[in-house]
């Protein structure tokens, strides 16, 4: 989400090229824009999206410093149902002029014509970090979205019950097993941090890229299985079904330690002040972890007029300028900045440096990758399967023998 800061005083002074790049957000602009944004559907979905509401506004009033004459309307719907939603809304010439989405929506989203695809300038693309252009970007040259913020995956806990936070999934059942109370969930965004540490994410890698099926490839799945049910017999150990369980048995004292994204930090911080610590995810015998950075875009919509699509572009340029990108890490400390130029106060905060790293984890192991070779069903199927598994329905060569035929798409045999 966007928040913002940036105040004309400081824009009137800026020189040299920072000042020459956002010349064109100096024009006088007039109208209205129209955002949807998505919104997960495992969010907590009453305060995140008093949360969006305020920081559009927020967003609004520092950019009206700039545009006085230009209104924000926005709209939140779950992300998962933007599709349906636009399909409705493109035929009729109502479809919004900006989306604010994950960047995996985006990519679907494009590939079915729902959302416009832009060129950007290397003046701007080349403020940007890397990684983010690289998958957004089309052979065309255009971007499916201009990336705004990362969301890294995190360990969130307790200060109460937990001194420091385990840095080995050894230790992490270790704690446990003296009575710290963990969380886990089996939704496969979520879950995929313990794929590395484990030995078990070039095998979901390499079936999702549909290579055969090899005694090694079922060797990692069947340690990670392993492990799994090893920490659900755990007394202290809770497996849930999503994320939104996570939180909820933290903020209420439930649980002690969960992973966690760091868009929630906020609002866990709301509840537990100066007792929330945030960490990096542990390691394991195979490596560090492996979470997932969730990649927040700006798409634009099909249906805008030429001066709205001025003032769209307008929007996404002031949202990705330095000082408005250091000012949101500044006031809200849960998000990454996109743009290179400003480095993350990582010596002045300790959940910065957490995010740092978590972020660092994900390039390592490449998982979002994951994300982006899998389908919706293969997410649903996962969570479905291990949830038969470790409620003993299914035993570990039954579960170990569906996940390689769910992760390559029916192929192995």
């Amino acid at each position: 989400m966007i928040a913002a800061g940036l105040a004309l005083p400081l824009m009137a002074a800026m020189g040299g090229c920072q000042g020459r790049r956002l010349q064109p957000m100096l024009r006088p602009l007039e109208g209205t824009l129209y955002i949807a944004v998505g919104v997960s559907q495992e969010a907590l979905d009453t305060e995140l999206q008093k949360e969006i509401r305020m920081r559009t506004t927020l967003l609004q009033t520092t950019f009206r410093t700039l545009q006085p004459r230009v209104r924000l309307q926005v709209e939140v719907f779950p992300e998962e149902n933007l599709r349906n939603e636009l399909l409705v809304r493109n035929r009729t010439g109502l479809s919004p002029d900006l989306l604010l989405v994950n960047e995996s929506t985006a990519q679907e989203l494009a590939r079915e014509r729902l959302i416009n695809t832009v060129p950007f300038p290397n003046t701007v693309l080349d403020q940007l970090d890397v990684g983010s252009v690289v998958r957004v970007r089309r052979s065309d040259g255009t971007l499916t979205g201009l990336p705004m913020e990362l969301q890294p995956q995190v360990a969130c806990f307790d200060r109460r019950q937990v001194q420091r936070s385990p840095d080995s999934l050894d230790e992490l059942l270790a704690f446990s097993a003296k009575g710290m109370e963990v969380g886990l969930s089996l939704d496969a965004i979520n879950l995929a941090w313990t794929l590395g540490p484990l030995g078990a994410i070039d095998a979901v890698s390499d079936l999702l890229a549909g290579k055969p099926a090899t005694p090694v490839t079922r060797q990692g799945l069947q340690g990670w299985l392993e492990w799994l049910r090893m920490a659900d017999q755990q007394q202290h150990v809770t497996v849930y079904p999503t994320e939104t369980e996570l939180l909820k048995g933290l903020m209420a004292g439930v649980l002690d330690w969960i992973p966690c994204r760091s868009i929630n930090i906020t609002r866990l911080r709301s509840r537990l002040g100066r007792n929330l610590g945030v960490a990096p995810l542990p390691s394991g015998p195979f490596g560090e972890a492996s979470p997932i950075t969730r990649e927040r875009v700006i798409a634009f919509g099909v249906n805008s007029s030429p001066g709205q699509r001025q003032l769209a572009l307008a929007l996404a340029r002031f949202a990705i300028s330095p000082l408005h990108q250091r000012d949101m890490i500044q006031r809200n400390q849960y998000v990454l900045p996109v743009n290179r130029e400003v480095a993350p106060p990582v010596r002045s905060s300790s959940v910065v440096a957490a995010m740092v790293e978590g972020r660092q984890q994900s390039l390592h192991r490449a998982t979002i990758r994951l994300i982006e070779a899998s389908t919706r069903n293969q997410r649903e199927g996962w969570q479905a399967l291990l949830t038969r598994y470790l409620f003993d329905d299914l035993s570990q060569p039954a579960a170990l023998e569906g996940l390689v035929q769910l992760l390559s798409g029916g192929r192995a045999r």
